[in-house]
């Protein structure tokens, strides 16, 4: 009994240390830049340069079913699976535009231009540059589900509805951690915004 008691201790240390670990490295990938313009009730407002992104169209609406397909086809593009063969630095966080045709998205390292970029060798796997935009962020921890973006989706709807702010029914999912990470999760809601001054 003694034996089993240890063990599970020693499992339990391991797997809390492993964790810190993970949330350690995970905190220092390189993010996307973004500047803060305001600070409202329970979310910000931000303005996001333009960015390189490569992007695949999804093929469904749910989340849960179509996440898992999307990132291992641009992952394999960042790990080597393009024209040079080459390898290129992970960028938080990963986006997701939620809509009638959702697309999943890393962002390109700032010092990679167009011109330096490999190509995908998958044929739906696409770079482009994302316009600059200005948006409302809304964030919360744990996991992401379809039932929760669409939660925190309204929320923030509603927090722009009394603030009298205009926006577009669309919002895009980003997320910061891997999936085997387990504390200090970190995922956002970004909603555009029309016409904010």
């Amino acid at each position: 009994m003694k034996i089993i008691i240890l063990t599970i201790v020693i499992l339990a240390i391991a797997f809390f240390i492993s964790q810190l670990y993970i949330s350690n490295n995970t905190s220092e990938t390189n993010s996307i830049e973004y500047k803060t313009i305001a600070f409202k009730d329970g979310f910000q407002i931000r303005e996001y340069s333009q960015q390189i992104v490569a992007s695949t169209q999804l093929n469904g609406t749910s989340y849960s079913k179509v996440s898992s397909q999307g990132f291992k086809k641009i992952a394999s593009y960042i790990f080597g699976g393009n024209s040079n063969n080459e390898q290129i630095a992970m960028t938080s966080p990963v986006q997701m535009d939620m809509g009638e045709k959702p697309t999943m998205s890393f962002f390109m390292p700032n010092n990679l231009s167009s011109q330096d970029l490999p190509r995908p060798n998958f044929k739906d796997v696409y770079l482009h540059v994302q316009p600059s935009k200005i948006v409302a962020a809304i964030e919360f921890s744990g996991w992401a589900s379809d039932e929760i973006l669409i939660s925190k989706f309204n929320e923030l709807k509603q927090k722009l509805d009394k603030e009298s702010i205009t926006y577009e029914n669309s919002y895009s999912y980003l997320g910061y951690n891997p999936p085997y990470q387990i504390i200090n999760r970190k995922n956002e809601i970004i909603i555009p915004l029309v016409n904010y001054k």
